[in-house]
């Protein structure tokens, strides 16, 4: 046994025990609080005569209006033959009847009867009043959440995770758009680039003269959002009637690859393409590797390069333009 499998295991009466790791143990213990909570585990789902199995399957066959007995086994990923004894069970309880297929005649197509349907809008109505229960103390900032992070598994758990359609875009600023934003470079940046608090302590400084002069007809600031949490952003900051600088460019790493920072430095370059700025410049370090290509292939040219010392770091701070006009 290696220590990838990172499991220890103890060995007590002949019987083995692992300990998962953190990540795990703590998947686990959700998932027991989450069954618990929702009374899931019941033989006997909404009081009713059918576990949550069952009722999954009625809901399957409600939402298709006509499946196939394969295509349930494939969503739900159950046995074909406990499937197969459930389905004879809703036959002889007429909740369902079999349509012989149009397209060939030796199969058959599964849909609720009318007893079926009325069954399904008792459950349906009993499972919201259960939830509606169960949530009634929240309050409206607390709902959000909660459906936020539902989201957030069920998008980080599937094939797709997070989907590009699952990102907002925006460019007013609300309070608290700021502070957030110096939170994430604090983080990211620290994590990254291993730069130290100073480096938080000079974005708080650029945002602070950022705000003082903010002139919303020449300066804008980008935020991309998902589950209303800002997750990338990009800004262009005037500094004369011709320049501009394009500045906070920053992601996510969860969100990379998604298409979001190319939108982000598209959105930016035509914003200073509309107001008739001549040149568009940007200061960075020879670290963000992935920022430079996009920056690269936007069309930004490097122009001046010098060793620095700061944040607890040695690199090259580079500055790199875009020429707009002429």
């Amino acid at each position: 046994m290696t220590k990838a499998t990172k499991f220890i295991y103890l060995y007590l009466n002949n019987t083995i025990f692992p300990i998962m790791n953190t990540t795990t143990s703590k998947i686990r213990s959700f998932n027991r609080f989450y069954t618990a909570h929702l009374d899931i585990l019941s033989q006997h789902y909404l009081d009713s005569e059918y576990s949550l199995t069952e009722i999954r399957i009625l809901y399957e066959i409600s939402e298709s209006k006509i499946i196939t007995a394969q295509k349930i086994t494939e969503i739900l990923n159950l046995d074909k033959g406990y499937l197969s004894r459930i389905l004879k069970r809703f036959l002889k309880e007429n909740l369902i009847e079999k349509v012989t297929s149009s397209e060939d005649k030796r199969a058959f197509n599964i849909k609720l009867t009318n007893s079926g349907n009325e069954l399904l809008s008792v459950l349906n109505d009993k499972s919201e009043n259960k939830i509606e229960g169960k949530i009634e103390k929240l309050n409206s900032s607390e709902k959000e959440i909660l459906v936020d992070s539902m989201n957030t598994v069920r998008n980080l758990l599937t094939e797709n995770k997070i989907a590009r359609e699952d990102i907002t875009y925006r460019y007013e600023i609300t309070p608290g758009d700021i502070g957030y934003i110096i939170y994430l470079h604090g983080a990211i940046y620290g994590k990254e680039y291993h730069f130290s608090t100073d480096f938080e302590k000079y974005v708080i400084k650029t945002f602070y003269d950022f705000l003082e002069k903010y002139s919303p007809e020449n300066d804008r600031i980008w935020m991309a959002e998902y589950n209303n949490k800002i997750v990338g952003c990009v800004a262009i900051v005037h500094q004369s009637n011709e320049e501009a600088q394009l500045r906070w460019f920053l992601l996510d790493p969860a969100f990379r690859g998604l298409g979001i920072g190319k939108k982000l430095l598209t959105e930016a370059i035509d914003f200073c393409k509309e107001r008739k700025f001549k040149n568009v410049f940007l200061l960075t370090t020879n670290l963000q590797d992935k920022a430079l290509q996009m920056y690269k292939m936007m069309g930004f040219e490097l122009t001046k390069s010098e060793e620095v010392e700061e944040w607890g770091k040695t690199f090259f701070e580079e500055r790199y333009d875009l020429g707009l006009i002429g």
